[in-house]
């Protein structure tokens, strides 16, 4: 019997992580799971040096964890682990890296990764507020125009050094532009996986801001391209009725 057990679910994300790096919807889905589910850590304080390296080994698989035992003399014990926690070891104590499902030298895996201490905890840091602004019980129970939403943009600097916008926009058949804004990740998946909108967004180096409303029209730094732009649409892809989802600005400015 063992003081430790295993989440599919966490091991599927690390898997998308892997698979797709930089995808927004892996990313954040990756950093969900690891607040969610514990991974399996050596109990003890314990390093794999790799070249100049220290590494803090953590499991999603059974199958890792008995890989990694058959390559190490020690005789470890293994628990299970928030992250967080790995993550608070990392930066305490120095080390250089958190490395899931470690495989020996010159194998790899489809769950084998490693996260650098200097881009993991920004990473984490940037995913959980999206989290936070989203799924949070004073967003839920918030009005429509004060609700957090993810708004898919693309950004430049211009010649006087201010941040300049242009957000992704959908049309109705009458011609009229309006920004799509998404409540949740379901909602916003549907957009960004589709070959028509998302993936020119993705090929562009969009950026998903995750605001209110009102930050559209009034954004606190920089400014926003808003020409031929007469509104929202809230969730498009999931309205039976595409006006349904559609809020003009002379609606949201009352």
């Amino acid at each position: 019997m063992t003081d430790y057990q295993f989440y599919p679910e966490l091991d599927a994300r690390v898997q998308g992580f892997v698979a797709r790096a930089g995808n927004f919807i892996d990313d954040i889905g990756f950093v969900h799971a690891l607040h969610a589910f514990p991974v399996v850590a050596v109990a003890e304080p314990f390093v794999v040096p790799i070249e100049d390296k220290k590494l803090i080994p953590v499991f999603t698989t059974a199958e890792a964890l008995e890989t990694f035992k058959s390559n190490i003399t020690e005789q470890l014990t293994y628990v299970n682990k928030n992250f967080m926690s790995v993550v608070s070891d990392l930066v305490d104590q120095e080390f250089d890296a958190i490395a899931f499902n470690l495989q020996p030298a010159g194998q790899d895996a489809a769950n084998t990764t490693m996260l650098p201490r200097e881009h993991l905890v920004p990473f984490i840091n940037r995913y959980t507020d999206v989290l936070n602004k989203l799924f949070s019980p004073e967003n839920q129970a918030a009005a429509q125009a004060d609700k957090y939403y993810l708004m898919p943009a693309f950004t430049r600097t211009t010649p006087e050094d201010e941040v300049a916008r242009i957000f992704a926009t959908l049309s109705n058949p009458s011609g009229e532009s309006f920004v799509p804004v998404f409540s949740n990740l379901l909602s916003f998946a549907k957009w960004y996986n589709n070959e028509n909108f998302g993936q020119p967004f993705q090929e562009n180096n969009g950026v998903v801001l995750t605001w209110q409303l009102k930050d559209i029209q009034n954004p606190s730094t920089g400014f926003n391209e808003l020409d031929d732009v007469i509104g929202v649409a809230v969730d498009p892809f999931d309205a039976e009725n595409y006006d349904e989802s559609v809020i003009l600005w002379a609606d949201l400015n009352k």
